[in-house]
């Protein structure tokens, strides 16, 4: 998800990011999806969020921050929509973070007000999107290995080969190993 310094954002092939992977895709769908249920849910539901938020903070303020929460949530969609459109895996990072970091302080005040299966719910769906998060790291750094110039990095470089960070390393070999664990690939035979 960087890039390095001499590059211009959006200067790669076709005018996209040199950080954009096409598995992108997925996850910018994904978080459109699990965005847009959630507010058509609280939409259909909004009693029940309303009384889930009392049972958190209280009756007094629990119609407005259950609002601001869905309008927040809006701007997340929005931004992961934005992501897609303009190819740009940085903005997928917003809805991610921002999703969990509504699930850590759920999981927080579950512990606080002991709904034990509610924070087993919560901590399932940050532990959902930290590795949505991990896995769009890792496909920056894929791709941004892809546009690399081939050939080592300079002498006193902090960076590696290709350019990566060693956290963008650290990624991009969990990827490797995952896909590993699937077996091997055959290529679909060339067509004349």
């Amino acid at each position: 998800m960087t890039v390095d310094a001499g590059a211009r954002p959006g200067a790669g092939p076709a005018g996209g990011a040199r950080t954009w992977h096409r598995f992108h895709y997925a996850v910018g769908v994904f978080v459109i999806a699990y965005g847009v249920t959630a507010l058509a849910s609280a939409a259909a539901l909004w009693g029940d969020r309303v009384d889930e938020v009392e049972g958190y903070f209280g009756s007094g303020p629990a119609t407005g921050i259950l609002v601001f929460a869905k309008a927040v949530e809006v701007l997340l969609v929005l931004a992961a929509a934005a992501g897609l459109v303009l190819r740009r895996d940085l903005l997928l990072v917003p809805p991610m973070a921002g999703w969990m970091a509504g699930f850590a302080m759920f999981a927080v005040l579950d512990v606080f007000t002991g709904r034990w299966g509610g924070l087993v719910e919560h901590l399932a769906y940050l532990a959902a999107f930290v590795v949505l998060l991990f896995l769009s790291y890792g496909l920056s750094a894929k791709a941004q290995l892809a546009g690399a110039p081939k050939g080592p990095a300079p002498d006193g470089s902090p960076r590696g080969p290709g350019g990566l960070t060693w956290t963008q390393e650290f990624a991009l070999q969990a990827i490797n190993r995952a896909a590993a664990l699937t077996g091997p690939r055959t290529r679909p035979a060339k067509r004349d």
